[in-house]
């Protein structure tokens, strides 16, 4: 079950551009939390912004960690791009911060330990929930498809090399690697996965990107996973303000923050 808590500051820097790390020392989340989930921050100790914001936990710690120093802490990467997160950039090491989490249902993993081939695709911000899930897959063989609109937009990929991972980078521009989207460059490479061989796929990013991924999956070999992003205001499903049309038919509409944010890729009605 989730639950409100405080967590206190442990660093807050930019990592590049407009990019920064937050560190929090939170027990009760990083003790629990699930690739996939999220927390909702309050952001600001005032009303403005009023509501909270949904961040993916970058990296978690449980108190069980053979790093002493690492347990019972959380890391969030997040962006700038509004007043919310302008005031998160200001949080001092020390400082309190309310959160709540872990919310929302996380990934399905294989059975483990899993051997077979596992495909993820994260585009911009996307990249932040997938990084948990290398860890969870264990040491099966493991591609990694990176998009941004530029070099300045790539994350992540110094953390995803320290495991036996297959790493692919794609920049709109061409300033990084394959120029075209992640979905261009997941496309040109299909041929490596074996069509009688099945294998895990997991993606997150914007709707567009996940829209156009949902057309060029059709075999039936693969198992596909989507955490959509999503403006959220309240994180467990009391809102409805973030519902996604699905093909459920007792209840189609779903709400990404409670009935999500992950969910089977096929099962997304695009509008």
């Amino acid at each position: 079950m989730p639950a409100q808590t405080n967590g206190k500051v442990i660093s807050n820097k930019r990592i590049k551009s407009i990019y920064y790390l937050l560190g929090i020392d939170c027990p009760s989340i990083a003790e629990r939390i699930r690739p996939g989930q999220f927390v909702m921050l309050k952001v600001s100790d005032d009303t403005s912004p009023l509501l909270r914001r949904p961040f993916s936990v970058y990296k978690s710690y449980p108190l069980g960690h053979p790093e002493k120093r690492k347990r019972g802490h959380l890391f969030i990467l997040y962006k700038e791009v509004g007043k919310g997160t302008r005031k998160m950039t200001a949080l001092k090491k020390g400082q309190s911060v309310n959160l709540i989490g872990p919310l929302g249902n996380g990934f399905t993993l294989p059975p483990l330990p899993y051997s077979g081939n596992s495909v993820l695709i994260g585009g911009g911000m996307g990249i932040v929930s997938l990084y948990p899930l290398v860890e969870a897959l264990g040491e099966g063989p493991c591609s990694v498809f990176i998009g941004g609109k530029t070099k300045h937009d790539i994350l992540c990929v110094e953390d995803f090399e320290t495991f036996d991972s297959n790493i692919l980078v794609a920049t709109e521009d061409g300033s990084m690697g394959y120029q075209g989207t992640v979905i261009d460059l997941f496309l040109s490479q299909r041929k490596r996965f074996r069509t009688n061989e099945k294998y895990h796929l997991y993606a997150c990013g914007p709707a567009a990107m996940l829209r156009t991924l949902a057309g060029t999956i059709k075999a039936k070999n693969v198992i596909s996973q989507a955490s959509l992003e999503a403006r959220m205001g309240c994180g467990f499903g009391a809102c409805w303000g973030c519902v996604v049309k699905t093909n459920y038919p007792k209840m189609p509409y779903q709400r990404v923050c409670k009935d999500g944010p992950v969910f089977r890729l096929e099962d997304i009605i695009w509008e």
